[in-house]
Parts: C-alpha cells; structure tokens; sequence
C-alpha cells in the first residue's frame, strides 16, 4: 500500500488548526526528544512523516510534525495537547513522542508529574519524574519547653540538646534595647519564659566592652544586660550596679511597652570580668535570689558568705589577676556551694571580652553550660559541664 504525501502546506494548515484547538504555543518546560518512529499506515488514506524540528504543539508536551512525532494524517498520529488525539481514521500506533517536560516540584517535597501519554494513534513517553520540592520550612528554633529538661520540671529548656561545649552562637535570633542601668539582648523567637543575667567590664571599662557576651546569651535564649559602669568602679560597687540592672531588668516582665512583657521567669545570674568578675561576688552576697555567679579573670573576689553556684574561669599566665587569688576564693566558698575553677593556660588578662577569646573558647563554652545548668536549671547540659577541656585547662569542682 502506498504512503499518500501531505504537500507542506497542508502541513502548515493543520498545525494552524490544532495550535488554536489546543489553546496555542509550547510548554516552555518541554524540550523535543528524538525522532519518533513511523506508525504503519491506517485504512484511510495514507498519513505523512511530518518534517523534524518543528515547535511543541499544546500543553502535553508534544510536537506537531516535529522531532519525536508521529505520522500526521490518516496513517498515524503525533501526540497533541493534553494526551493527544489521534488525527483521522487510522488504526496505526506511533512509538515516537515528545518526552513531557519534567514535574516542577511543589514545596514541602512534593514530586511533579511526568509527560502525559496520548490515547489513540501515538503514545508519547512519559517526562522523567520532577525534582523534589523543597522541604517545609523548619519549626520554632528547637525549644523543647518548661520543664521538659530536668526530673522535677523546675527548668527551662531552651535549644536543641547539647552534644559537645560552644562557644558558638545558638539557634535564636536577637535583638536589644536600651535600658538606663545597660543594653539589653534577648532572644526574640524562644519560647517564654526566659532568665537572665546581667554582665560587667573591669577598670577603666565602662561595659560596652563586654558586648559580644550579650548576643551569645541571646541566641542560646538567655536575656542578658550588659551593664554600665564607672571606668573607676570598685568590685563592690560593680556588684552592686550588677544587682541593679537585673532589678530594672525585672521591670520589663511587667511593662506592657517592653518586648519582655509577660516573658521573664524569676530567674537570674551575673558575671563579670576582672573587677566586673570580683564584682560578681559581692553581688552574690547582696542578692541570695541569684542563680549563678561567673567570674572571668575575676580581680578581688570575695567567697566567704557567697551561697550562689559560682564559676571562675582564669589563667595561671595572667600577671593581673592570678588564678592564685582566685583560687583564694573559690576555697572560701563553702562546701555546700556548687562551684568550679577553670585555668585555661597562657591566656593574658585581656584575652575575656568575647565568649570565643579564652582558651579558643573555652571560657564562653563553659560559662554557657554553667548558666545552662544552674541558670535555666537544664541538665542535658550537665554531661557538658562536666567533660574535662581539650587544650590543657585544669579544672577543678566540687560539682558531681
């Protein structure tokens, strides 16, 4: 049987007529696949190979008369629009096709769809499988909730579980503002309620030195005040200025203007460096409602009558202030007083204004699971506190 040919512009008219009837133009995310093979001839009369390389036809991915179609007419058929339709009479099966264009990928991992296949005369192959879409955005910053963290439920539990020290920022975002005892940082996505700790320079310092420790506490969902004082200030009345800006700290929880309204738990800690640090001390002894007490290269601290678990990190190669003193003070502090004392070697006494200074970090890593277990109350950061340092610092605690 002989094939009948199709002139070329009965061609162009019948793509005309079904580039209307399938809604017109080419599914830019189609691309042409390879010549499809001829379909034998039907009973009415014979169909025409359309010439290769004309544009996609229709939504389905297919072409007419070009790469990868089928026989146009009555001996066969190309796909066309969604699924295709076959063109006249004939019975013959095409094998060719357009590959459909690949799936676009919905988000939260849905897969897309692959090519449709035609009915009748031709068959397409399907389009490979869409790429995965991307994942569902993530929860709230890994807040586990109150009391989830500790046997009794007395604790707050913020951040995912620890699996080795950081000095590294943690999983919340933060923000500040200022109050007239220091700047405020606080977290601004972890779930309430939240402590806090207020934070103090030593000599000649008048706190914005001390800044960086403010966003470190905030983003592992700690509030925290770094404090103003006189460059002059002696130990004592840093400490004092320490209580008073966890006092106006305090205030926030209640005032309905504060991004802290209704967010403050009632508990609190201080720490301090240098003066700041013996300051810590004596704040301690002001207020016996504080949690925690951490001194950094703590100068003139006091211990006889402090009752607030106490951390001293120092350097036996500080000629300011000695873990010698220190360590004076840390004896002083009674027995029944959760207390430890790191020295991290050849630090100078300049080396504790950032949590990543000392010890590459270990000053920060450590007073972060020190606030984390006697601040917060969160034991998943006990095994933390208790895992002896890596870069020579000695450590001594009568924590179990």
């Amino acid at each position: 049987m002989k094939r009948a040919v199709i002139s070329p512009r009965a061609v162009a008219f019948i793509a005309s007529a079904l580039t209307a009837a399938c809604g017109g133009g080419s599914d830019t995310n189609d691309t042409a696949g390879p010549p499809g093979m001829l379909g034998n001839a039907g009973t009415g009369a014979g169909g025409a190979v359309g010439a290769a390389g004309s544009s996609p036809v229709g939504n389905g991915g297919s072409t007419l008369g070009g790469a990868g179609a089928g026989i146009v007419g009555n001996g066969g058929s190309p796909v066309f629009g969604n699924g295709g339709t076959p063109v006249g009479g004939g019975n013959t099966t095409s094998t060719g096709g357009i590959t459909g264009g690949a799936g676009i990928g919905s988000s939260g991992g849905m897969t897309g769809n692959g090519g449709m296949s035609s009915t009748g005369g031709g068959v397409s192959i399907g389009g490979s499988s869409g790429a995965a879409g991307a994942a569902g955005a993530a929860g709230a910053a890994g807040s586990t909730g109150t009391g989830a963290c500790c046997s009794g439920g007395d604790c707050l539990c913020h951040g995912p579980d620890p699996t080795a020290p950081t000095s590294k920022n943690g999983p919340y975002k933060t923000a500040q503002f200022t109050m007239t005892t220091g700047t405020v940082y606080y977290p601004t996505d972890a779930e309430a309620p939240l402590a806090g700790v207020s934070i103090c320079p030593g000599f000649l310092n008048t706190g914005p030195e001390m800044a960086p420790w403010g966003p470190f506490y905030a983003s592992w969902g700690i509030v925290c005040v770094v404090t103003s004082t006189g460059a002059a200030d002696a130990p004592n009345t840093r400490g004092d200025k320490l209580v008073a800006a966890i006092k106006e700290l305090k205030t926030q929880g209640t005032m309905s203007s504060s991004p802290l309204n209704g967010k403050l738990s009632d508990r609190f800690g201080t720490s301090g460096y240098s003066m700041g640090g013996g300051g810590t001390t004596f704040a301690s002894e002001a207020d016996p409602t504080l949690k925690t007490s951490v001194g950094l290269a703590a100068w003139g601290p006091d211990g006889a009558t402090v009752k607030t678990p106490t951390l001293f990190i120092c350097s036996d190669a500080d000629t300011v202030a000695s873990c010698t003193g220190t360590n004076s003070s840390y004896a002083a502090i009674p027995g029944m007083v959760p207390k430890m004392i790191l020295d991290i070697p050849g630090e100078s006494h300049f080396n504790w204004f950032s949590p990543t200074d000392a010890g590459m970090g270990e000053s920060g890593a450590y007073a972060l699971a020190w606030q984390k277990v006697y601040l917060e109350g969160d034991l998943r950061w006990k095994p933390i506190l208790m895992t002896m340092p890596t870069s020579g610092t000695s450590k001594m605690a009568n924590v179990q």
